[in-house]
């Protein structure tokens, strides 16, 4: 369940992150990403 979770997780990240503008914002959507993908690969 939890690697379901995070990889929904990734597509929402992915969804937000064709829509952001700012580099702020991309900054902090790497960063949620990052952590949902060393969860999905540890």
């Amino acid at each position: 369940m939890n690697l379901e979770k995070q990889h929904a997780k990734l597509l929402k990240l992915q969804a937000k992150a064709e829509a952001c503008i700012s580099r702020k914002e991309a900054q902090k959507i790497l960063k949620k990403s990052d952590k949902a993908i060393s969860k999905l690969s540890g």
